[in-house]
């Protein structure tokens, strides 16, 4: 008795198939590397921002409480919103308002030296820092506890503002309260 040999293999179909879902699934991957790419690219930036502004907090604390004017409260209009819950620092320079900018950081002198990271290490990197100023008497006694502060690093993405906000607290050392 003859026996028939049965064909067996991929057909021409079936490996077209294999290589369009094979296409696919590479695309896919594809499409996700290079959306890993652009959040670490942001995330460095972002990491970048927060380090300028915990720096600009961790100057502020080695300012005089008294006579530093940097830690002087010009602008009592933001004091109620000195974190930018309304993100208005992500709107055009002019739309907000700040106590403080870059240009004060150096521009005091040897009174009131600056020895944080330099302004134009900062504005080489693409950001200005700006800071706001709250004055504090929480047992309304006339004499100050502290200080809010709020360091605001502004930089430009896709010609959309983007802000880093960090809020710290400058206590005033003559009030043992």
């Amino acid at each position: 008795m003859a026996r028939h040999l049965r064909a067996s293999g991929v057909t021409l179909i079936e490996a077209m198939i294999a290589m369009a879902v094979l296409v696919v699934g590479s695309m896919g991957l594809v499409g996700l590397y290079r959306v890993g790419v652009k959040m670490n690219s942001d995330a460095r930036v972002i990491v970048r921002a927060t380090v300028l502004a915990q720096d600009l907090l961790s100057q502020m604390q080695t300012w005089s409480f008294t006579s530093d004017p940097r830690l002087v409260n010009t602008t009592t209009t933001n004091d109620v919103d000195i974190g930018d819950s309304a993100f208005l620092y992500e709107q055009p320079v002019g739309s907000f308002t700040f106590d403080h900018q870059e240009s004060e950081l150096e521009a005091q002198g040897v009174n009131y030296p600056w020895l944080g990271v330099s302004s134009a290490a900062a504005t080489e990197l693409g950001f200005t820092r700006y800071w706001n100023i709250a004055e504090v008497d929480y047992d309304q006694n006339g004499v100050l506890n502290g200080r809010r502060v709020a360091a605001i690093v502004r930089w430009q993405k896709d010609n959309v503002a983007r802000r880093v906000v960090l809020i710290g607290y400058v206590p005033n050392p003559s009030n043992t309260n």
